[in-house]
C-alpha cells in the first residue's frame, strides 16, 4: 500500500472517531503488518502526519492522536462520510462520484518512488520555522504563470490550507466574534471550520459570482471582517467569477474595510482560457488578501504543502500564529515538491491531467443532457466537478439512499450550505472515475431515477 493511501486512511479513521484524541496509534511495526508495507514507509507516514497536525509524538512512547478543532465535524456529514466509507470497503464495483483524488492514475509513481527515496536521509534532521526559501522562490515563479507577483518575503509555507485559514482568523482575534461573508454555497470542509470560529453570512453566487445586491445588502446591516472566496472553479457549483465582480470585491474590501481569504487551488485546471485570481488584480501597497494555494489538492499529501502569500503589514503576526501553531512543514516535503516543480514534471502532469479531465466532462455532460429529471446548473470550462439538480417529483433523500445502495457514491448538495438547507442538488465529481465508469454510473442514475419516477 502506498504511503499516500496510508495518510488518507488514518486521517479517515481520525475524523471518524476511530480514535480518539490522546489515544496511542499502534507501533511503527504493527501497522507495517496491516498495510503490508515497510516500517520507514510509515515512519513517513506518520511525520506527514505529525505535521499537518493529526498527530503528535513522545520519544520512546509512540505516536498519539492530537486535538484539532476541524477534527470536530458536524454529525450529519460525519454520518455521510462513514456511510460512503463503509460502502467504498464493502463495494468493489463502486462508482466514486465524490473522489477528489486527482493523482493516483497520473503520476508517475516511479518518479514519486525516487523522490521518497532521495529524501529519507532527511527523516532525522531537525525541523525549522524558516521556509526553505529556494522552494520559496520556485513557488513565486509558478504563481507567476498565474500573473501572480509578490516578494519572496510575503510568502509563508504551511502544512494545509485549513490551518491556514484558522490561523487568518486568529489574527483579528481580539476583536469580537468575527463576522464572515462566503459563498451560498461553499465546500462543507471550509464551512465546518468556519462555524465554530466565526459568524457566517453566505451570499447567492450568480453564473459570475457574487450576487452584489446581496452582498451590499448585508454590508449596511452589519460590520463584516473578512471574506472568504474561490475565484475560479468554485467547489461545488464550478463558477468562476468574472474580472469585473473581481475587482469591485477589491473596491469594497477597501471602502468597508475588510480582508479577503482567497483560496485558489483550481485555476490551473482550466482547460483552455486562462482565469486570473483575485491576486492578479490587487495593487501594490493595498494589499488586503490572504492567498492560498494548497498543492494537495493537485498532488496529493505527501507532496501537499500550502503557501500562504500574507499582506505585509501582517506577515509577523501571521509567523508568530504558526510558531504558535507548531506549524513546521517537513524539509522532506519541501525538497520533494521543489524537486517534482522543477524538473518541469508539476507541468507535465498538469496538461496531461488537463485533457483527462476535460474529455471526461465532455462526456458526462453529453449523457446528462439526455436525462430530463436533470438540470446542470452550471457548466464549468475547468475543474473536476458538476453542480446538478433534480427534477422536483425526485425524492432527493430517497435518491441518495439508492445511489449509495446501488454502488453509486455522490454528495448530497445540503451539506454545502449552512443551514443544510435540502434543495434537491448534489455534486459529481469526475477527479478519479474514468470514461467507462462514468458511463456505468449515469446508467445508475437513470435507473434510480426511472424507478422513483415509477413509484411516485
Amino acid at each position: 500500500m502506498k504511503y499516500e493511501e496510508i495518510i488518507q486512511d488514518i486521517k479517515v479513521k481520525i475524523i471518524q472517531g476511530y480514535w480518539k484524541v490522546d489515544d496511542k496509534l499502534p507501533s511503527l511495526r504493527q501497522l507495517a503488518r496491516k498495510y503490508e508495507t515497510s516500517s520507514n514507509t510509515i515512519a513517513f507516514a506518520f511525520r506527514i502526519l505529525r505535521d499537518e497536525g493529526y498527530i503528535f509524538s513522545i520519544p520512546a512512547v509512540g505516536y498519539f492522536i492530537k486535538k484539532r478543532k476541524d477534527f470536530q465535524i458536524s454529525k450529519q456529514v460525519k454520518t455521510i462520510l462513514k456511510s460512503y466509507y463503509d460502502a467504498e470497503n464493502k463495494n468493489d464495483n463502486l462508482i466514486n462520484f465524490t473522489s477528489i483524488n486527482l493523482l493516483s492514475k497520473y503520476i508517475n509513481n516511479n518518479f514519486i518512488s525516487y523522490l521518497f527515496e532521495t529524501q529519507k536521509k532527511n527523516f532525522n534532521k531537525n525541523k525549522t520555522l524558516e521556509n526553505k526559501s529556494s522552494l520559496v522562490s520556485c513557488i513565486s515563479n509558478l504563481l507567476e504563470e498565474d500573473e501572480i507577483f509578490t516578494l519572496d518575503k510575503n510568502m509563508i509555507i504551511t502544512s494545509s490550507s485549513q490551518l491556514s485559514i484558522e490561523m487568518i482568523i486568529r489574527l483579528f482575534s481580539n476583536k469580537n466574534k468575527l463576522t464572515i461573508a462566503l459563498s451560498d454555497p461553499s465546500h462543507y470542509s471550509v464551512i465546518n471550520i468556519l462555524e465554530k470560529l466565526v459568524n457566517i453570512r453566505g451570499v447567492h453566487l450568480l453564473d459570475d459570482g457574487w450576487d452584489f445586491k446581496d452582498f451590499e445588502n448585508i454590508l449596511s446591516l452589519e460590520k463584516i471582517d473578512l471574506v472568504y472566496v474561490t475565484p475560479n472553479f468554485h467547489d461545488p457549483s464550478g463558477i468562476c467569477w468574472s474580472e469585473d465582480k473581481k475587482m469591485y470585491l477589491l473596491e469594497l474590501a477597501e471602502k468597508f474595510d475588510f480582508y479577503i481569504i482567497e483560496e485558489d487551488n483550481y485555476s490551473s485546471l482550466s482547460y483552455s482560457q486562462k482565469y486570473l485570481s483575485f491576486k492578479s488584480f490587487e495593487r501594490i501597497g493595498k494589499e488586503r488578501i490572504f492567498y492560498i494555494r494548497d498543492f494537495s489538492t493537485l498532488l496529493g499529501s505527501f507532496l501537499g504543502l500550502t503557501c500562504v502569500i500574507v499582506p505585509p503589514k501582517l506577515k509577523d503576526k501571521f509567523l508568530m500564529e504558526k510558531i504558535a501553531f507548531s506549524i513546521i512543514p517537513s524539509q522532506v516535503q519541501q525538497n520533494m515538491l521543489e524537486t517534482f516543480i522543477n524538473n518541469g514534471y508539476f507541468f507535465f502532469f498538469l496538461n496531461k491531467l488537463k485533457n483527462v479531465l476535460n474529455n471526461r466532462l465532455n462526456y458526462l455532460v453529453n449523457e446528462l443532457k439526455n436525462i430530463a429529471e436533470l438540470k446542470i446548473m452550471h457548466q464549468p470550462e475547468g475543474g473536476f466537478f458538476i453542480w446538478l439538480k433534480l427534477n422536483r417529483q425526485i425524492d432527493e433523500d430517497i435518491f441518495y439512499e439508492l445511489s449509495k445502495n446501488n454502488g453509486l457514491l455522490i454528495l448530497p448538495g445540503y451539506i454545502f450550505y449552512e443551514d443544510s438547507r435540502n434543495n434537491a442538488k448534489f455534486r459529481i465529481s469526475f477527479a478519479s472515475t474514468s470514461l467507462y465508469e462514468i458511463e456505468i454510473g449515469i446508467k445508475k442514475i437513470k435507473k434510480i431515477i426511472s424507478y422513483l419516477k415509477e413509484i411516485n
